[in-house]
């Protein structure tokens, strides 16, 4: 899987972007604050229709530039042999803000998915052991919905039925109303959690083998490295539709058992949108007993872990997008890094204030000098 053109009109600060990348690795250097980032985010929106950057991420009014009504990003790309056109065009009015196309023809958001995979490295990547709970979540939801385009809708369908459940809350709160719409809803978040818990703890359990492997080649400190899921309920030992059946059982009893408390407050507490992750090591909760070195060389085995994983699922390698996570490894694990990278079959974007941080040969990479939003091919000899 790789990208054989990239072009964005009035995104972020992107007046007029036409990208040629290099098949392995195209390089984006200049100063901070230029367009080096917009490029990998209009890269994130192919693959994704979101932005990594915006809250909500599926919000279009931060993504088109100043001034103007609309904006547009582009790409051809390649899978298993299979050449496409996809765009997605962005506008600050009408009911369809963001609208699709594959070939040249409005699609759907659901037949857009999966043609084209990116798994995203960033700073705030790093900080994921210690980061917010939120943080941990939007990170696995993240690697999922990559390996199972279908996730999303999933996902949705849990919020939307989780807003109604907690908007009857802050109402029956003041009026006293009749509990029977709330069963409905426990009824149906119940279920459509379950499937979320059971998407989750089946991907961690697929990564597990990979995630222990990457960190012994990353820190090779002997120590055991594991990262598991908190559940607001507990989880069953098997996995299947079974399971799935038992963590809805489970999850119907914790909504009834916190029903008063959640009418105090007026939201719902127990479910997978207050679930987490912890990463041990040795043993021990890394979060409270590991090093800074440690806690970095954790997320990287578990992004070299998500990298491969996706690899096996799709039969092709995913299009890799590293924002500046150079300036914050270690020169050690930097150059693993980068060992990592040259051994695996992929296309990589990588963002840097300066070329010479990014530790690949010549023939591999494509440089760009990105500056007030344009991006220059690159005449330098490392």
């Amino acid at each position: 899987m790789y990208v054989r053109s990239l072009w964005a009109e009035r995104f972020r600060n992107l007046r007029r972007l036409e990208l040629e990348p290099h098949p392995r690795f195209t390089v984006l250097y200049g100063d901070n604050g230029q367009g080096k980032t917009n490029i990998l985010e209009a890269l994130y929106l192919l693959a994704t229709l979101r932005s990594f950057r915006t809250s909500p991420p599926g919000a279009v009014d931060d993504l088109i530039q100043m001034g103007e009504r609309k904006a547009t990003v582009g790409a051809w790309v390649e899978r298993l042999g299979v050449e496409r056109c996809l765009r997605v065009e962005m506008s600050r009015e009408g009911p369809g803000r963001k609208q699709v196309q594959i070939d040249g023809k409005t699609a759907r958001s659901g037949a857009f998915f999966g043609g084209f995979n990116a798994v995203l490295f960033c700073p705030d990547d790093l900080r994921l052991p210690k980061g917010p709970p939120a943080q941990r979540r939007r990170f696995l939801d993240r690697a999922v919905w990559n390996t199972r385009p279908t996730y999303l809708r999933e996902v949705q369908a849990y919020e939307r039925i989780l807003r109604s459940r907690n908007a009857l809350l802050r109402g029956e709160g003041r009026t006293g109303c009749s509990s029977q719409m709330l069963e409905v809803y426990d009824e149906q978040l119940a279920a459509a959690g379950a499937v979320l818990v059971g998407r989750r703890v089946a991907y961690l359990q697929d990564l597990a083998g990979g995630f222990h492997a990457a960190f012994a080649r990353v820190s090779r400190s002997g120590l055991s490295a594991e990262v598991r899921y908190h559940a607001s309920v507990p989880l069953p030992v098997e996995q299947g539709e079974t399971a799935v059946q038992q963590i809805a059982a489970q999850l119907r009893q914790r909504l009834l058992d916190d029903r008063r408390r959640d009418l105090q407050r007026g939201f719902t507490h127990s479910g997978p949108h207050a679930d987490d992750l912890e990463f041990f090591l040795g043993g021990q909760p890394a979060a409270a007993f590991a090093s800074q070195g440690q806690l970095r060389a954790l997320v990287l085995a578990l992004k070299i872990a998500e990298i491969c994983h996706l690899h096996t699922v799709l039969g092709d390698p995913p299009v890799l997008l590293l924002d500046d996570v150079s300036s914050e490894l270690d020169p050690r694990r930097n150059a693993y890094l980068f060992e990592f990278l040259q051994e695996i079959s992929c296309q990589g974007f990588i963002t840097t204030t300066s070329p010479r941080y990014i530790l690949l040969d010549a023939a591999e990479r494509r440089d760009f000098q990105v500056h007030a939003g344009e991006a220059t091919l690159a005449n330098h000899v490392l």
